[in-house]
């Protein structure tokens, strides 16, 4: 019930935000090549993560959520300091944001 009760709440709430993010953050020059290495990065990472889950499982049950816990942390710290806010922004204003002169 519990999983099930998580896939939901992850399914209407931080499950979209990836593909929000991903659409708005890339110039449109770009954005179907982008996007495809994006997407291709995250199922690799969905099938590494779904084969190594039960073999680090198997081995220590605390010891995998910490490792896992620990990834979650450094990925919210990554976000929060290098993916700019969109939030009411033109596609023109991310793309500007984005862009450092030379």
């Amino acid at each position: 019930i519990f999983i099930t009760t998580f896939i939901a709440f992850f399914a209407f709430s931080y499950g979209p935000v990836t593909w929000i993010v991903l659409s708005e953050i890339y110039p449109t020059r770009i954005r179907g090549t982008a996007m495809s290495i994006a997407t291709m990065s995250l199922w690799i990472t969905n099938v590494l993560v779904a084969q190594v889950f039960p073999r680090m499982n198997s081995w220590s049950e605390g010891g995998t959520f910490f490792v896992f816990g620990g990834i979650t942390i450094m990925a919210f710290v990554f976000v929060s300091i290098f993916i700019p806010e969109t939030r009411r922004k033109s596609l023109e204003d991310i793309e500007h944001q984005l862009i450092k002169p030379e």
